[in-house]
Order: C-alpha cells, then structure tokens, then sequence
C-alpha cells in the first residue's frame, strides 16, 4: 500500500503549518507533498517559506505563490466584493514587501505539476486544476466535466488546494473511478472549521484501504487498487495568529476570518 500526506493553502500561518507537520509525523506518514500557496493572508510568510523548505517535500506553485514571486502585483485571487478586494490588495503589499528577495526567488521555483504511479493508479498533484493554477474545483462541478478533465489530465488520481474545503469525490468512468481530492487548507480554511486541515491518502487493496480510511468513499481505480482518504484536523493557538495579524496591520476582515480557537 502507497501511503502519503498533502497540505496546502498555509497563507503565511506558520503556527497552523508547524501543528499540521507535527501531526502528519504522528500519523507515522514519511511522504508528504505541499499543494502551494505557501504566502499570502498570514503573518508570517517568510517563516512558513523557511519551514516548507525545511522539509524537503515537493511543493507545488499556488497562484498568490506565483503572483508574488513574480511580482506581478497581484495574486490571481477571485475577490466577491469591493472589500474583499481591498483586504485582498492589503495582503498581498504586506506580504510582498515581508519577504526578502531570496523568498520571491524560490517562490518562482516551485513546481507547476508533479505526477507518480502508485499500485497502477496515476496520480496528479496541482494547485487549482490540470488546466489552470487558479481554476476552483468546487463540489458543483457536474460529473462529466471531471470525467473529461481526469482523461484529458491523464489521471486516475488528481489531489489539489486552492478550495480551502476539503473534499473526496469519485467519478464513474470508462477504465475505473477518477478520483477527486481536494485537500483543504492549513491556515485560512472555508468550511467552518477553524483548525488546520491536512489530507492523508491511501493506495491498495480493499482491505488495506479501509484499515486507513474506513469511514471514506473509498473506491476501486483503475489496475484494480483502491484509494482511500482521511482528512485530519489540527488545533493550533488561533488567537496568537490573529494578534500577529493586527500587529502586522492586516485588515481586521481577514484575521477574524480565522475564527475562533
């Protein structure tokens, strides 16, 4: 059996980011990989940049990744009002101006894409989506659209952020089930739970999969294995961050964003 850890969507919360790594070594899981979007929001993006690298994961480019790091002066973020937009440029100024030159360099550096076979299943890690790194995959998507995505993809298997809702969906296809993972987020999650989110995922038998995921729609791939996931939630010190937040001088939307503790 293939097992292995993602995280993503960290937005300069090193405190989520450090809670969610201690727990994935917990877990007893070695292979870890980072979906992107290590900056933005938090108020420490240099120190999430400095531990990421720390561990040697692959890590995958985020759109406010790519938007910083080539200094685009914007983030690729889709904004629903006139004051998020403000938050959202406020955010992306302060953490611009909080890293240093070697930090915008390696931002740059970060992998578009990374793919693996695992027990026959092919697996794609991505920001966004296969066709844009800042393309949402939300629940809604109709089933024949993922389908089409998977096979134009070239997967069994694609594992994704930028949702900042964790999520595990299948998809009936001709040659076995496409698999949908979206991995939630670390430190600015969406979906009403303020504790950090990471997504372990299992590759195997029937058997072996429902040791790790019993309670998941686990499915059979294709080449026959079966792919599990188990999301984990971790508490961290929220009111810390948020303090940050403030002393930093970001948009008070923002830190309450967070929630509560």
């Amino acid at each position: 059996m293939r097992r292995f850890a993602l995280y993503s969507d960290i937005h300069g919360n090193s405190a989520a980011l450090d809670a969610v790594l201690a727990d994935i070594a917990a877990a007893g899981i070695t292979e870890r990989y980072c979906l992107g979007d290590l900056v933005g929001y938090g108020p420490d993006p240099s120190g999430v940049i400095e531990r990421v690298r720390a561990t040697g994961d692959p890590v995958i480019r985020g759109n406010y990744d790519d938007g910083v790091g080539h200094r685009k002066g914007q983030c690729g973020c889709y904004y629903g009002t006139p004051e998020a937009k403000l938050d959202g440029e406020a955010s992306y100024a302060f953490t611009d101006a909080a890293l240093g030159e070697g930090d915008h360099d390696y931002l740059t550096t970060l992998l578009d894409e990374y793919r693996f076979e695992a027990e026959g299943v092919r697996v794609l890690l991505c920001h966004g989506s296969p066709r844009r790194i800042n393309e949402y995959l939300l629940l809604d998507r109709p089933d024949h659209f993922l389908s089409k995505l998977a096979d134009e993809a070239g997967a069994d298997l694609i594992c994704f952020g930028h949702v900042h809702i964790p999520y595990h969906r299948g998809v009936t296809r001709p040659g076995g089930i496409a698999h949908f993972v979206s991995d939630g987020s670390v430190g600015k999650p969406k979906d009403g739970d303020p504790r950090a989110c990471w997504a372990e995922i299992a590759i195997g038998t029937a058997d072996e999969v429902d040791a790790v995921a019993p309670n998941d729609v686990a499915a059979e791939c294709a080449g026959g294995a079966w792919v599990g996931v188990r999301f984990h939630r971790v508490a961290y010190d929220i009111a810390t961050v948020q303090g940050a937040m403030q002393l930093a001088g970001l948009p008070e939307r923002l830190w309450r964003a967070l929630g509560d503790a």
